[in-house]
């Protein structure tokens, strides 16, 4: 059987389900009588049982995406789900998090090709240009600090923690937003940002202060990075499912993928907190360079180790076959 016979023998069904999914769009499903209700019912579970069909016999074909979609915009609507407990939050960030975050593998790839682009952009027009690194590169206290034009130190910390972490926000949700204009802002928002890191790296790199400038960068750099890639993934799956919504409508596709991306950006934008605590107290500190060095690596691995393992679950052992000793 093909995918289109398969969708031509079921295609009443979903056609009669998806008018209840608008009927209860427009509020009106409280008013319908309990057998109308208990045929809702009925026509989800067998779209439920399409989808496991499709799963198996037509993965990867736009009827699975289809009933996929279906499916996740009539079950809430027949299951009433838990509601949402400050208890519940250390289990997501222990596992659901993490596997939201490796569940979004190829928009977190794509998320980071554009800021590398942009990094290697930024570094080639400062070697190319080098006559046009004053006005390439941003002027800012930070980026003074790198060099060694400020001293640095923690007086003012709690002011510039708070500072950093508001506008490191505003970028992830810049990132995030740009998605519903076709991903473009976020694509736009991640190339200028790798841009920035490029120019300065570039000059910094020319100037021979290349130790000097990565202990300002390090510290806070590897979580906030990560989390702007991150936060950009998120702009670019709600982009591509505008882009490509399969059989469902771009509104209906878009709200599939909208709550994965919220919960996703809303998780790691949290992360910022620590970012900007490291970019406010650490980062411009008197503390040893190695000793920065190190502050940055452990946050890497923290963070990595996290995420690549956080919510794995071991593969049961294989039974091991028990011989008897005397046989």
């Amino acid at each position: 059987m093909t995918p289109e016979q398969f969708a031509a023998r079921r295609q009443a069904g979903w056609a009669e389900l998806e008018s209840h999914l608008a009927q209860a769009r427009r509020g009106a499903l409280r008013s319908v009588p309990a057998a109308d209700l208990q045929r809702f019912g009925v026509l989800y579970r067998h779209a439920a049982s399409d989808l496991a069909i499709a799963r198996r016999d037509f993965a990867g074909q736009p009827v699975t995406e289809y009933l996929n979609g279906l499916c996740g915009r009539a079950h809430p609507l027949i299951y009433r789900g838990r509601p949402v407990r400050p208890s519940a939050l250390p289990r997501f960030y222990a596992s659901g998090l993490p596997r939201a975050v490796r569940a979004a593998g190829p928009y977190v790839a794509a998320s980071l090709a554009l800021s590398v682009a942009g990094v290697l952009a930024g570094w080639l027009s400062v070697r190319l240009r080098p006559d046009l690194a004053a006005t390439l590169i941003p002027d800012s206290l930070f980026d003074r600090m790198a060099r060694g034009e400020v001293s640095g130190g923690i007086g003012d910390a709690p002011v510039a923690a708070s500072l950093i972490i508001g506008n490191n926000v505003k970028v992830a949700l810049l990132c995030f937003c740009g998605g519903v204009l076709l991903g473009i802002p976020t694509a736009l928002t991640l190339l200028a940002n790798g841009w920035v890191l490029g120019t300065l790296a570039s000059s910094i790199h020319r100037d021979g202060i290349d130790y000097r400038f990565w202990a300002y960068i390090v510290p806070h750099g590897v979580i906030e990075l990560s989390v702007i890639v991150l936060a950009g993934a998120t702009g670019l799956m709600l982009g591509d499912a505008i882009l490509r919504p399969g059989l469902l409508s771009r509104g209906d596709a878009l709200i599939a993928v909208a709550l994965r991306a919220v919960v996703l950006c809303v998780g790691v934008a949290s992360l910022l907190v620590v970012a900007g605590l490291l970019e406010g107290f650490v980062s411009p500190s008197d503390l040893p360079t190695p000793a920065k060095y190190a502050i940055g690596a452990g946050s890497g691995v923290l963070l990595y180790s996290w995420l690549l393992l956080g919510g794995r679950t071991r593969r049961a052992a294989a039974p091991r076959l028990q011989l008897d000793a005397g046989g």
